[in-house]
């Protein structure tokens, strides 16, 4: 039996970063691997930063696009087609508005369940992370935390013992909101410090199992709950001798006033890249990836000109003014 693993967690939680150095880990195992990222909306911004981290170190597939239904067939056609070429351990990174019951739904469907075994699923929490959720983003919060057999708390360098009683105590409240029989301790954590997983941390997390986790049934589409913005060749320059480059400080200025502009809706992510000198064979970009509480930008080799901006009633208009230029087509 294939043993498949659940990555699971809210937008911005840190999937994608923790899934590169979890598979890594267990390549180093002597696992034949296979990924799956099931990115949210119909265009996968993270595609260019897993083939680098990865490699040839194992497969990576992608499921984006297409309404539920759809992506359901199109993960199932890609775990039957692993299932044929002999891999031993499948790790499953969905988006950050997956419902966790679909995973164990088609894990029980034939033919997946003569080939696959369900291994783990982490739910990975961010420490930041905004309490002031709406119900539909509590529910898919509380689906993902109702099966894990851990909880990650991640970026959780400087967390006390105070914060982290604070946010188990909310976890357990929105979990409680929805009448889950699943209530996590303390035991069922592991706090995440950037760089600091051992191989004794690893072996712990890839046995953690998963956990029934009965809860209210809501019927609902996480994809369908929320917005995905697109924004091509964004620009936000400034002239330097004689030509233009990216305005780093107002970049980050105009992304923290984002999320503060209650016209632009309910942000919950960006992420994307930008060009250090627009309209240039320059190779340089800028990686941004941010929430509300968290933001991240820092230089990167490869890039693609696309924001992605995701949360609840966006406003593309409003969101759009903040730039100087964007595009609304890919080759723009």
């Amino acid at each position: 039996m294939i043993k498949v693993d659940l990555i699971t967690g809210f937008l911005g939680s840190g999937k994608t970063t923790f899934l590169i150095d979890y598979a890594r880990y267990l390549v180093a195992e002597g696992e034949r691997v296979a990924v799956i990222v099931n990115d949210h909306g119909a265009i996968n911004v993270d595609r260019l930063l897993l083939d680098e981290a990865l490699g040839s170190s194992c497969r990576l597939e992608m499921v984006i696009g297409g309404d539920a239904d759809c992506r359901r067939r199109r993960l199932k056609t890609k775990l039957i087609a692993m299932g044929m070429e002999k891999y031993t351990h499948v790790v499953i990174e969905p988006s950050g508005v997956f419902d966790v019951d679909e995973f164990f739904d088609m894990l029980f469907e034939e033919p997946l369940d003569h080939w696959y075994e369900i291994g783990n699923v982490l739910t990975i929490v961010d420490t930041g992370l905004n309490t002031d959720l709406s119900g539909a983003a509590r529910y898919l919060l509380a689906a993902q935390l109702a099966k894990a057999g851990t909880v990650i708390f991640s970026k959780g360098e400087s967390m006390s013992v105070e914060e982290m009683k604070g946010l188990l105590g909310y976890l357990n409240d929105t979990l409680s909101l929805f009448n889950c029989t699943r209530h996590i301790s303390e035991k069922n954590i592991y706090i995440w410090k950037l760089g600091d997983i051992s191989k004794e941390d690893y072996h712990r997390l890839s046995h953690s199992g998963y956990r029934s986790g009965e809860m209210v049934k809501l019927i609902m589409d996480g994809e369908d709950a929320f917005d995905s913005l697109f924004f091509f060749h964004v620009r936000v320059s400034e002239e330097k001798n004689g030509r233009n480059v990216t305005d780093e400080k107002r970049l980050e200025t105009i992304i923290r006033n984002l999320f503060k502009d209650e016209k632009a809706g309910h942000l919950i992510r960006i992420k994307g890249f930008i060009k250090k000198v627009p309209d240039s064979e320059y190779s340089g970009w800028i990686e941004i990836n941010a929430t509300e509480n968290n933001l991240s930008m820092k230089p990167i080799p490869v890039g693609q000109e696309l924001f992605v901006v995701i949360g609840e009633n966006l406003n593309k208009e409003r969101i759009g003014e903040y730039w100087d230029y964007y595009s609304n087509e890919v080759s723009g």
